[in-house]
């Protein structure tokens, strides 16, 4: 078995991850004779529910603001037994304060009345107050990593996250402990897939991923990288690991503004809300990972890593798709649908690509055929690109109600991973963006703030028109 370790860092990633989850959840069967799509114990592992009951817990880590855990919060075990230590310490007076319990979700109140079913209430969607609001999956303590609130002031410190990620590890040993205890209880572990916040969890991410690489050198690693819609604060480049590794750049949603003519033909989301635009990104990163954990598939985090930087300077990938295809696909709806949300290109400006793995959710018969021949006219041939046709893509009653039309139970789309010359673009833009830091003045307080020397800033300069120059188009 090849069992998958996750990771979420962050808001946006922890919506997207719920999100998530709640599809996995979606693959249980119950009947012996209906037979799952996907593999569960390469992302499950046997825990147990609130009732000592034996149930399927995520291998997970989740890290965010502690504030931001809603329901999840661990105030109350801490509580008890801080009471317990003062009892056997303390003969005095003790006056006890507590904060008041979080009320039930108004999702998780649907689930538990069964109102979900009423039409009425399908069509609008729940009050969304945390992310753990509409989990549907169980989550072991152990998954539960809170951060201190200070973090959220730290926009712009990356060696604040990376310095707060020491101590975190300190005083919980988080690799010693809750990660080593996620690897053993593994056959066979391959790797981690990660999500995380660059903007608040970038410089916290960096650190755990060295961490992380120190003790396991051959664990590969699949990471989606949600960017700050701010200017870019990168501070890290490091040497390439020796270990397959791949990084998916995700634009923030307040930059999907030249993509909203594409999305807007399914969808009618807002683009302020979390609970929204994760449900959109959460559809194509889980379509996208799919070969991984399809029953009888044999690719592996290493094998797509491998594929996609055939060229081994193409670290840096693209995910791009349709969401909710409408119908009828044809050719040209392929073509002009298509959203990268890395770049922001369109499908018609994408000239060229390294490599490309696609997969398709409940397409039909003649859907396929527009498909193939849009892929007939890529310059691209097998095994650089690939397409894996599985089921329609399953949504929950969780997944918010930003159709059209009415709320389907699944619907059609595709997801690709790709590597393409046009990363260059997003790469440009950072590498100017730093030499310029270094030239002025004002970038003075920019450095001390991101705890760089002028040295350090020219190094990760000309490391980042290296990696540009890596993705000349060949």
């Amino acid at each position: 078995m090849r069992e998958i370790i996750y990771i979420q860092a962050g808001s946006f990633a922890n919506y997207a991850g719920t999100h998530f989850w709640n599809t996995q959840e979606s693959y249980f069967t119950y009947n012996d004779d209906d037979e799952p799509i996907v593999n569960h114990d390469l992302s499950f592992h046997e825990g147990r529910s609130p009732q000592n009951q034996p149930t399927l817990c995520p291998r997970l880590l989740a890290f965010d603001q502690k504030s931001n855990f809603g329901t999840l919060a661990k105030t109350s075990q801490v509580d008890e037994a801080t009471d317990a230590s003062l009892d056997t310490t303390w003969r005095g007076r003790v006056v006890r304060e507590t904060q008041d319990p979080i009320p039930q979700s108004e999702y998780h109140a649907r689930l538990e009345g069964e109102i979900e079913e009423n039409d009425d209430l399908e069509r609008t969607d729940p009050n969304i107050r945390y992310w753990s609001d509409y989990s549907r999956v169980f989550l072991d303590p152990k998954s539960i990593q809170p951060i201190p609130d200070a973090l959220e002031s730290t926009e712009a410190g990356w060696s604040v996250g990376q310095d707060l990620f020491r101590r975190y590890n300190e005083d919980t040993e988080l690799m010693e402990g809750a990660l080593r205890l996620l690897v053993e209880n593994c056959d066979n572990f391959q790797g981690l897939q990660m999500m995380h916040d660059t903007p608040t969890f970038g410089g916290f991410s960096h650190a755990f991923l060295t961490s992380f690489r120190d003790e396991f050198l051959k664990a590969s690693t699949l990471n989606f990288s949600f960017l700050s819609g701010a200017d870019p604060n990168h501070a890290c480049i490091d040497n390439p690991p020796s270990a397959l590794d791949i990084i998916f750049p995700i634009l923030n949603p307040s930059q999907w503004s030249t993509l909203e003519s594409n999305l807007s033909q399914g969808l009618a989301y807002d683009k302020n809300s979390l609970y929204h635009t994760s449900a959109v990104m959460s559809s194509l990163v889980e379509t996208a990972t799919l070969p991984l954990r399809l029953k009888g598939s044999r690719e592996d985090i290493a094998m797509i890593a491998d594929h996609l930087n055939w060229r081994k300077c193409s670290r840096l990938g693209q995910l791009d798709g349709i969401v909710s295809l409408p119908f009828p696909a044809t050719e040209a709806a392929f073509t002009d649908l298509y959203c990268n949300f890395s770049t922001g290109l369109s499908n018609k400006d994408e000239h060229s690509v390294f490599a490309r793995r696609n997969v398709t959710r409940g397409l039909q018969d003649q859907d396929l055929v527009a498909f193939d021949a849009l892929c007939d006219l890529s310059s691209l041939q097998e095994p650089l690109i690939s397409s894996i046709h599985a089921p329609a893509y399953p949504v929950p009653t969780s997944f918010p109600s930003i159709f059209r039309h009415t709320k389907p139970t699944s619907m059609r789309m595709t997801s690709s991973l790709v590597t393409s010359p046009s990363t260059s673009i997003l790469l440009t833009g950072y590498a100017r963006f730093v030499e310029q830091t270094a030239r002025t003045r004002r970038g003075d307080g920019v450095l001390m703030s991101m705890g760089l020397e002028s040295d350090d800033v020219k190094e990760l300069a000309s490391a980042l028109w290296e990696i540009v120059d890596g993705y000349g188009n060949d």
